[in-house]
């Protein structure tokens, strides 16, 4: 028996215990880190979406909330078109589409309704506004 280090089957089973708890553990994590990036995209996205709503309000002008290219962008109609005042960085691995682009008035209220349908690898959910501008998110498995 060696007393000042391991033993080269210590060192064996040591190593074939830490390969195997990596084995087992693999596919939980992935499933995991999915998981907490599909939420994570879903928060920033009702966040600009209130954002949207609160500057609509906040600064009397209407507010048009656009998904394009993994971003959620918003744009304020300052004569010459629309301009962007704000962007919101979203997950380029989900597919995020919606049915048209709502625009806030100064009111809070949303034209035309929409959903914004958020695709991940596990989930499918629906963002949904209502013409008072208030948001539910549904989760459709």
């Amino acid at each position: 028996m060696n007393k000042k280090g391991l033993t080269i089957f210590e060192l064996l089973v040591t190593v074939g215990l830490f390969s195997f708890l990596a084995a087992v553990m693999v596919p939980g994590l992935q499933s995991f880190f999915a998981r907490v990036e599909t939420n994570a995209t879903l928060r920033t996205l009702t966040s600009g979406l209130c954002t949207a709503r609160y500057l609509a309000i906040q600064n009397n002008q209407p507010v048009r909330a656009e998904v394009v290219a993994g971003s959620m962008r918003l744009s304020v109609d300052n004569g010459q078109g629309w301009q962007v005042i704000r962007s919101f960085a979203l997950s380029e691995k989900m597919s995020i589409r919606a049915n048209s682009l709502p625009v806030f008035s100064p009111l809070g209220n949303v034209s035309p309704l929409c959903t914004i349908t958020l695709e991940g690898r596990q989930r499918v959910y629906r963002v949904v506004l209502s013409m008072y501008g208030r948001i539910k998110v549904y989760d459709n498995g």
